[in-house]
């Protein structure tokens, strides 16, 4: 395969969503992961999530909420914005759905996905906080930062 060719050297492109079942997502976040990454699973996705966000650089809050939503994982809303930290929901059938199949699931990729995002876009040194709702199906995350820890 020729360097150019490579799925590694080659930029993803958003294009007309293909409609998949939510199933395999499901096998490998809620069954397989959990096996391999053993205690370690939430950590590792954190990690993971501030990883996938360094390679999908977003330049704005829409552009993070249409992400989750082409990347299926759920509908994604700010609700609340300070100059310390931003608070997000996070909702949908997918998310309800995690709920009843897996009663340990977490939403630590989305997590690290957001701290980064967030850590990009302002450039001070962010973390997300996740607090499930299983009553109301959501889950809130709150990015949070110091104004005195930039990353310039």
């Amino acid at each position: 395969m020729s360097k150019e060719n490579h799925p590694e050297n080659q930029q993803v492109e958003s294009s007309t969503p293909i409609m998949v079942p939510v199933f395999g997502q499901e096998l490998l976040r809620d069954l397989v992961l959990p096996d391999l990454l053993g205690k370690e699973e939430p950590q590792i996705l954190y990690w993971a999530g501030k990883q996938l966000a360094r390679k999908f650089p977003l330049t704005s809050i829409i552009e993070i909420v249409n992400f989750f939503e082409d990347a299926g994982w759920g509908h994604l809303a700010l609700i609340r914005e300070n100059k310390h930290d931003l608070e997000f929901e996070l909702s949908g059938e997918l998310i309800k759905r995690r709920y009843e199949l897996n009663s340990n699931c977490h939403f630590q990729l989305e997590a690290g996905f957001l701290a980064q995002q967030v850590e990009l876009q302002k450039k001070l040194t962010s973390e997300t906080l996740e607090e499930q709702k299983r009553k109301s199906n959501t889950v809130f995350f709150k990015v949070q930062w110091d104004l005195k820890d930039s990353t310039i």
